[in-house]
């Protein structure tokens, strides 16, 4: 169960360890970033990036709820992307100087949450990367490969219903990564995936739930950088598409890479969202 002392505690920089002070936060350097991870992952996907950029900028890696060192849903029959919001903004109203201004780099659903958190603090999100978020609210529900997209997530929630969640985990991790994808990894992490499964089920209830319209995120008025994988499923690639032409000041580039690209390929993957983060500073302060 979350508590409000855990989420709201002090933050100290910690420059080299994991676990940090607070349990699901790295943070580190003098200029700010904060890292959302994938589902099924935690804050720790984002080392050769924390890595690569510590010189320059503060790197704020967030462990979602439920995820490595962070509390679960306190309500998960009630839980919403609101949740994770609020989640994270406990844990930059003490960590940043007020009115701090934040890159955000968020991976397919810490990507959905960084658009939430750029509509949640339009004043205070400097620019969005993005690695494939998938809106499943936004795509266009008779096209084939949305309703191949919607048929897995049904298969999943009935295997977890029905007890099997070691099958709802392989047939999560092979839509995204490939079929067979689940049989080939370590048994100990296929274990650790299973037990996240009900977690990563309310994340895609709760993206399926939001508003339809696309409205809102027309509004995020910030520098926004849309990495995607060429190797991806493509219902990622559909889900780019469609935010390229929602996002009024995106940017898109590709990798030679899977949907995992951010942990499995960092070396295509960091060199971007470094490459853009900088380059928006030195555009705004020219400005």
């Amino acid at each position: 169960m979350q508590t409000q002392s855990a989420s709201r505690a002090p933050l100290v920089t910690h420059p080299d360890a994991f676990p940090p002070a607070i349990p699901g936060v790295h943070i580190e350097g003098s200029g700010t970033v904060v890292l959302l991870h994938s589902s099924m992952s935690s804050r720790k996907q984002w080392r050769e990036l924390i890595e690569r950029m510590r010189g320059g900028y503060r790197m704020i890696a967030i462990d979602m709820l439920g995820y490595g060192d962070a509390p679960a849903p306190e309500r998960p029959s009630w839980f919403s992307l609101a949740d994770e919001v609020r989640r994270i903004e406990s844990v930059l109203a003490p960590a940043l100087r007020a009115n701090e201004r934040f890159h955000v780099v968020g991976h397919s659903y810490g990507g959905v949450i960084g658009m939430q958190l750029a509509q949640a603090l339009p004043q205070r999100v400097r620019s969005l990367t993005l690695f494939e978020p998938i809106p499943f609210h936004l795509l266009p529900e008779r096209d084939p490969v949305v309703a191949e997209m919607h048929a897995v997530r049904r298969e999943i929630e009935a295997r977890l219903r029905d007890g099997d969640a070691a099958g709802g985990a392989a047939c999560f991790v092979d839509y995204w990564s490939g079929r067979g994808a689940f049989s080939q990894l370590p048994r100990e992490r296929q274990a650790d995936l299973v037990k996240l499964l009900p977690k990563t089920v309310l994340e895609i209830r709760a993206v399926a739930g939001e508003p339809k319209s696309g409205e809102r995120y027309r509004q995020i008025g910030v520098p926004a950088c849309l990495l995607s994988g060429c190797f991806s499923p493509l219902a990622a690639h559909l889900a780019t598409a469609v935010l390229g032409g929602l996002l009024p000041q995106a940017r898109r580039f590709e990798v030679a890479a899977g949907h995992l690209a951010p942990a499995t390929h960092p070396e295509q993957v960091n060199p971007i969202i470094e490459y853009f983060i900088r380059a928006t500073d030195q555009r705004s302060q020219g400005s």
